[in-house]
């Protein structure tokens, strides 16, 4: 319950940078989508899944918790970092490498070093992940994104 709770105002506040990066972007609008469409609602939407995740939290709770006890609790910071690193990595690699083969491998290592599976579930989910994501938003949706220096 402690680490929801920490989570909870982590993302919070993750969704709230990737809100505001977004409106440096032109928005556009529903018919004809700019480049800081999707992360604005992708960054509202983990606002909300953070908001429902204190609230349930909030409500299961018997006492009130102070801060420094949620540091205290065993959390696995090296998985934390690991998640975090990878998504930075992500956003400042993404116009060089391309949505495809970075959406790959972002979603490679989050699944063998997070939450270590065997590789072959790995690749396999890394594939169905970034591919899925690509024919949603580049075939279906026609959103432009970036091919990197393969141009995929």
């Amino acid at each position: 319950m402690k680490t929801d709770q920490f989570n909870g105002v982590l993302f919070l506040l993750i969704s709230v940078l990737i809100c505001m990066g977004s409106l440096r972007l032109p928005y556009g609008n529903v018919h004809n989508p700019g480049p800081g469409f999707l992360p604005f609602w992708l960054g509202v939407i983990l606002g909300l899944l953070s908001i429902i995740l204190l609230i349930t939290t909030m409500l299961r709770r018997k006492e009130a918790m102070l801060f420094r006890q949620v540091l205290t609790e065993k959390i696995r910071w090296g998985k934390v970092l690991i998640a975090l690193v990878t998504l930075i990595l992500y956003g400042v690699l993404l116009e060089y490498v391309g949505f495809l083969l970075l959406t790959f491998f972002f979603l490679g290592c989050l699944i063998r070093f997070v939450d270590p599976q065997p590789w072959k579930k790995v690749i396999g989910w890394a594939l169905v992940g970034s591919v899925g994501a690509y024919l949603i938003f580049e075939v279906w949706m026609k959103l432009r994104l970036p091919g990197g220096f393969l141009g995929v």
